[in-house]
């Protein structure tokens, strides 16, 4: 219902005018609610304003994003053409988009963003784009954990030996997970170590032939193999052992079930978190299934 003035001229409800007041504080909740952030774009004058919230979810300050094109800038080389080109169809043809791509934050490595917009025009000509940016980090990882499950677990299941066991987890760590400098070992029962089955090219080139370890010694990769405790070592200059790990400079120690360790390394410091542990756990765990499955296997046919 419409208030009516002095005049006799329909005006903004009472509802509508408290609305007014408050949508700033009702926008900020939306976005924090949604954990999304509002942009709009002014073709015609290239003026474009960006929310908190989208500063924030691009880990840029006030003055580090003033037009479209500075966002399109922070995206990674793979990302950065597909976004360029969507928002120069928004602008010439109206054409809406709802795109994924990574961003690339200063220091904090990578974020997986999702970015919609919405053209508004006026005969024909856009007057203003419309749009909002979604973290979707933990999102992207949560499908990766998937696609390892479902990956993975299929070529485990056609693994007959411990090599071609090690060689799939592996690869799965470095090409799905992204974890390039990976070692994996296994422990070898004769004399109580831990022997390096598959380290990848990666790794080797940063740090050399990766060592075998006796369970027994101080080290993250034998210590992980005893307790059954997944390690994240921050920083390998406090990583109290008398081992060379050559560049790299932070790692991360899953168990194999009780049959190895699955170690990762990475040139940065402090570059593992805590959803890295969990997903490369979740690859330890497929490939202790694996080994166990081999063992029961040969044990059947030597009955």
């Amino acid at each position: 219902m419409k208030d009516v003035d002095e005049r006799g001229r329909e005006g903004p409800s009472s509802t509508e005018r408290l609305l007014g007041d408050y949508h700033r504080e009702l926008l900020t909740l939306i976005q924090r609610f949604t954990n999304a952030g509002i942009w709009l774009h002014v073709p015609a004058t290239g003026e474009t304003w960006w929310s908190e919230q989208v500063r924030q979810l691009c880990g840029v300050s006030g003055t580090d994003i003033s037009s479209v094109l500075d966002i399109v800038h922070r995206c990674t080389e793979e990302s950065e053409p597909a976004l360029e080109e969507a928002f120069d169809e928004a602008i010439e043809d109206q054409t809406p988009f709802d795109i994924r791509v990574e961003f690339v934050n200063d220091g904090q490595g990578k974020k997986a963003v999702q970015i919609c917009c919405e053209p508004q025009s006026r005969n024909g000509q856009p007057d203003v784009l419309f749009g909002a940016i979604r973290d979707v980090t933990e999102r992207v990882r949560q499908e990766q954990r998937i696609r390892v499950l479902r990956k993975t677990s299929q070529q485990l299941k056609r693994a007959n030996s411990r090599q071609e066991v090690a060689e799939i987890l592996a690869n799965a760590s470095k090409n799905i997970l992204g974890l390039v400098n990976t070692t994996i070992r296994f422990v070898d029962e004769n004399d109580s170590r831990l022997r390096t089955v598959v380290a990848t090219e990666e790794c080797v080139e940063r740090a050399g032939q990766r060592p075998n370890y006796s369970i027994a010694e101080e080290t993250p990769a034998a210590r992980t193999y005893r307790t059954g405790e997944p390690e994240i070592h921050r920083d390998h200059e406090r990583t109290d052992d008398e081992y060379d790990r050559g560049k790299l400079q932070s790692g991360l120690y899953v168990p194999i079930g009780d049959m190895g360790v699955l170690s990762a390394g990475d040139i940065t410091l402090d570059a593992f978190d805590e959803q890295d542990l969990e997903a490369a756990g979740l690859l330890g765990q497929l490939g202790a299934e694996a080994l166990k499955r081999i063992g029961l296997t040969k044990r059947s046919r030597a009955i």
